[in-house]
């Protein structure tokens, strides 16, 4: 192929056809395009209402070019299938190695960090981003959840979560343990009160507040950070001091317990019951941006969702109206309700009160 001629053009002038020559940014370093995208009105309205007033384009579009940039499109087509395939392996096989080492640790058996570690971290390292972690994630939770899977989901989000905080290498390495037995007490609590597909009794709730004490019993012996136990006691403990099982509040929280907390409903929300089917990720940020402050820490819930949400930029979703489109723009002051583009026309969220996001397509 002969060398492509560029050209650095306004956004202003952007036309349907031209082809990006290097890929577009937003001023916060979010990839908005990647190089070869040809654009048309619903792409071009996307840079211009990121406020990118120059981007570079190839002046002449051969077919050659066009060849191989549909030649890349469908590598990386096979490129994720492969990648989902192995992180379904992982995934299944790892949440059978945790139920036996729960089993171990239930035994009084010990169990050492690097082990429980090395089961997330296998499943972490067939996948190259950790948008790609949550959007496989996405797509194995067509199936009712149990505690097992649950864990290593949250396991999952508490790496990814680490990640987002700045964790160095071993306290990353803690909180994704803290993660993977977080509900471990729970093994110790009756299954027919565990997975019971109506409402629990007033008793069998009761009975089901016990299990952070019952796993915080299970691993106080263990040779694994102070950090990882407190967070298996603390993970429902509330910020305003209405949590289980102590009624601690504020500070008196494990920094790790906090943590855990935030990954352990959004994951149970957005994960299939026996009672119920799963919420839309937009609808869990609704839920947290309205019921959860003061509940949660409010640094690390914000940081949480803002992460969530930009993950999602670029997404096809089905609204409540039944239209789809794209998210364009996630709305910093009101994370749940982004801008998205509907037959090239922009429509706010944040301004249609009566309209949702329903599901991901």
């Amino acid at each position: 192929m002969s060398q492509a001629v560029t050209q650095t053009i306004s956004s202003d002038d952007l036309m349907p056809g031209m082809v990006l020559a290097e890929d577009v940014f937003s001023s916060v370093g979010l990839r908005l395009f990647k190089q070869g995208t040809e654009l048309d009105d619903k792409s071009i309205a996307k840079i211009r209402l990121y406020d990118i007033d120059y981007v570079l384009i190839y002046e002449d579009v051969n077919i050659d070019y066009v060849k191989v940039k549909e030649t890349e499109v469908e590598s990386k087509s096979i490129r994720k299938m492969q990648e989902f395939k192995a992180f379904k392996s992982s995934y299944t096989k790892n949440v059978n190695t945790l139920q036996d080492y729960i089993t171990h640790i239930g035994e009084g058996k010990n169990v050492s960090i690097t082990d429980l570690f090395s089961i997330s971290q296998e499943i972490v390292s067939e996948v190259q981003t950790k948008s790609d972690i949550l959007a496989f994630m996405h797509n194995l939770k067509l199936f009712d959840d149990h505690t097992y899977t649950h864990s290593v989901n949250v396991s999952l989000l508490c790496n990814i979560f680490g990640q987002w905080l700045g964790f160095d290498k071993e306290k990353l390495k803690n909180i994704t343990v803290a993660g993977l037995i977080h509900d471990i007490g729970k093994v110790k609590i009756d299954p027919n009160i565990l997975n019971k597909p109506g409402k629990l009794t007033p008793e069998e709730f009761e009975e089901i507040k016990k299990h952070p004490v019952y796993g915080y019993r299970m691993v106080q012996n263990q040779d694994i950070h102070r950090d990882i136990k407190l967070a298996v006691l603390m993970h429902h403990e509330k910020y305003d001091g209405t949590g289980y099982p102590t009624g601690a509040k504020s500070n008196q929280i494990n920094e790790f317990a906090k943590i855990v907390a935030i990954a352990d409903i959004y994951d149970a929300m957005t994960s299939n019951r026996s009672y119920r089917d799963r919420f839309c990720p937009f609808k869990v940020i609704q839920t947290f941006e309205q019921e959860c402050y003061g509940k949660l820490d409010t640094e690390f819930l914000l940081i949480f969702l803002k992460n969530i949400a930009y993950n999602y930029l670029n997404c096809w979703v089905r609204l409540s109206s039944g239209e789809e489109g794209e998210i364009v723009f996630i709305n910093q002051n009101n994370l749940s309700r982004p801008i998205v583009s509907i037959d090239n026309v922009l429509v706010d969220l944040s301004n249609e009160k009566d309209l949702t996001i329903e599901e991901l397509i």
